[in-house]
């Protein structure tokens, strides 16, 4: 089997911006869209010079939830107006896979993985996979979920997902770097396994972490190679981008590449850009419609006023 190229040539693939006004990095968020959909757009939106896409996760959706939506504070407890189970969701690994072939620089990323529904054997194959028919653009996005009617339908414990999140990325990096893998955790005990072949990127393919809690902040900031906001206005991403560099600062990792995403929906115009930039910012993932309707139309008219 021929041997890859390296990961860092590989990732840091993107077009040119060095004539642009702005140094910000623009990815685009493809939730709600349809296959069809995403089929026309991605490959358009690499040629309009985004960066990279990015594809959510639940596995299964309860008709009926009590937990409150985190990102959506004005949908209240109820929060179903923002979350529902007729909500389009695919399986990224595999939609990323077709993704990856119909493009040849924008990153992939899975945003975000619930890490702690996944066993970390399927879970590590599966990334694997996805990272070297990629050729090394694969970006793994993991959190601990907030859906605690996801988590019982499966047979989770919602109490452990942050320790059990953690233990399946020990294991996965294990997977992904040594022969052999043993782990004796508290959530997974694990007797001698391998996995070949391994990932394009080395040691792993970039961990990406979500949530604006503390605790999700020192998980980006002590394993990870980026940390993805939700809607965060710019006067607190400030804020979070200072947090986050003590974090990394007290954890030995300030010389370590890092970036900072930020979701946002509907339009977005050179103002904001330059607030997030001065904020510490490095990338907006965009998403300039609510539905899906004239998704690609809205995206050229954004691509042609900030990335020209």
């Amino acid at each position: 089997m021929p041997s890859n190229p390296p990961p860092e040539d590989k990732r840091h693939l993107s077009h040119d911006r060095s004539s642009r006004r702005f140094s910000m990095k623009f990815g685009v968020a493809l939730f709600p869209l349809r296959v069809e959909q995403m089929k026309e757009l991605v490959p358009a939106a690499e040629e309009m010079g985004f960066d990279s896409v990015w594809l959510g996760e639940h596995v299964v959706t309860p008709l009926k939830h009590d937990s409150k939506f985190p990102y959506s504070p004005e949908a209240g407890k109820d929060s179903h107006d923002a979350f529902h189970a007729n909500l389009p969701f695919y399986d990224p690994y595999a939609a990323l896979g077709y993704l990856a072939a119909i493009t040849s620089t924008m990153k992939l990323a899975v945003s975000i993985s619930i890490v702690p529904l996944h066993d970390p054997f399927h879970l590590a194959r599966s990334a694997m996979t996805l990272d070297l028919f990629s050729n090394g653009r694969f970006m793994f996005g993991a959190g601990s979920g907030w859906l605690k009617e996801e988590f019982d339908i499966m047979g989770r414990d919602f109490k452990t997902r942050g320790k059990r999140l953690d233990e399946t990325l020990d294991v996965m990096v294990s997977l992904f770097n040594e022969e052999v893998t043993t782990y004796d955790g508290e959530t997974l005990k694990i007797p001698p396994v391998a996995m070949s072949p391994k990932p394009a990127s080395r040691p792993n393919p970039p961990f990406f972490f979500g949530g604006h809690a503390k605790v999700a902040l020192r998980r980006a900031a002590h394993r990870g190679s980026g940390w993805l906001a939700n809607e965060m206005p710019p006067e607190e991403m400030v804020e979070a981008v200072k947090t986050l560099q003590e974090l990394r600062n007290d954890a030995g990792r300030s010389d370590i590449p890092f970036e900072v995403s930020n979701g946002l929906i509907g339009d977005v115009d050179a103002d904001m850009v330059k607030r997030y930039e001065d904020a510490g910012c490095d990338r907006l993932v965009v998403r300039p419609w609510l539905r899906g309707r004239d998704a690609l139309k809205n995206l050229t008219e954004l691509a042609d006023r900030l990335l020209k």
